[in-house]
């Protein structure tokens, strides 16, 4: 198996972990995200850490973009041996 796919199946059971242990406790909840429709961004969030939430995957969204624009500039086979 590609160590890729290894590594996503890693973070899927660390995240479902993760909401394992939130539901067991009695914490507050917070979200927040945000959605790229075109070039207009719908940010959102609620919660004690919501806003910071939003913004954070808002700069996660822009670098993940931005990665995607570098890579596209380099053709997929490039610098393979």
């Amino acid at each position: 198996m590609r160590p890729l796919a290894l590594l996503g199946i890693l973070i899927v059971l660390v995240g479902i972990a993760l909401i394992g242990m939130g539901l067991s406790g009695n914490a507050g909840a917070s979200g927040g995200g945000f959605i790229l429709i075109g070039p207009f961004p719908v940010v959102f969030g609620s919660g004690r850490y919501g806003g910071t939430l939003a913004e954070l995957s808002l700069v996660l969204g822009v670098l993940m973009v931005a990665l995607l624009l570098l890579r596209a500039r380099r053709p997929f086979g490039a610098g393979r041996s």
